[in-house]
């Protein structure tokens, strides 16, 4: 596996959370998915593969502007989602359904425009990227890192090799 292959298994785990509806439950479930997101999945994107597909391909860049604008986009949504539900404010319903609708898109976005660059990147830039990844994962909550993605540490310990 390498990081943009891990980024898209992710991606399931947040397509997965948002058909479910899973943040409506309460707002510990909020901050903990938002500490995976920013945290560790976007970070990985913004410093580990963006970073990399620009250098190899540099009419990347507008695109990968695009997305790192979403990424803000996508931040400010949720600041306004959580503020919501800790107040009980009927906003927060009425905008999760866009919250995730944004979510889902940026992420299919990032998968048909940009992630198969990856695999014009070469093998030993492949492979420092995902200890990059890993040690971006490893410096927050490994716990809800399992718990959002799904990937159990077992897995963790064989892709990591």
């Amino acid at each position: 596996m390498d990081t943009v292959e891990l980024l898209m298994a992710e991606h399931s785990g947040i397509r997965i959370i948002a058909y479910n509806n899973i943040l409506q439950k309460g707002s510990a479930e909020l901050i903990d998915f938002n500490k995976f997101l920013l945290n560790i999945h976007v970070n990985i994107e913004e410093t580990v593969v963006f970073p990399l597909l620009k250098e190899n391909d540099s009419s990347t860049s507008k695109l990968i502007g695009t997305l790192i604008a979403d990424h803000k986009l996508i931040e400010t949504l949720f600041n306004n989602l959580y503020k919501w539900k800790l107040s009980e404010n009927p906003l927060f319903n009425v905008r999760l359904p866009l919250f995730y609708k944004t979510l889902t898109e940026h992420n299919s976005n990032e998968e048909i425009l940009l992630f198969s660059g990856w695999k014009n990147i070469n093998q030993e830039q492949k492979d420092i990227a995902m200890k990059n990844a890993h040690e971006i994962i490893l410096s927050n909550d490994v716990e809800n890192y399992v718990k959002e993605t799904g990937i159990s540490k077992e897995m963790m310990d064989y892709i990591f090799i």
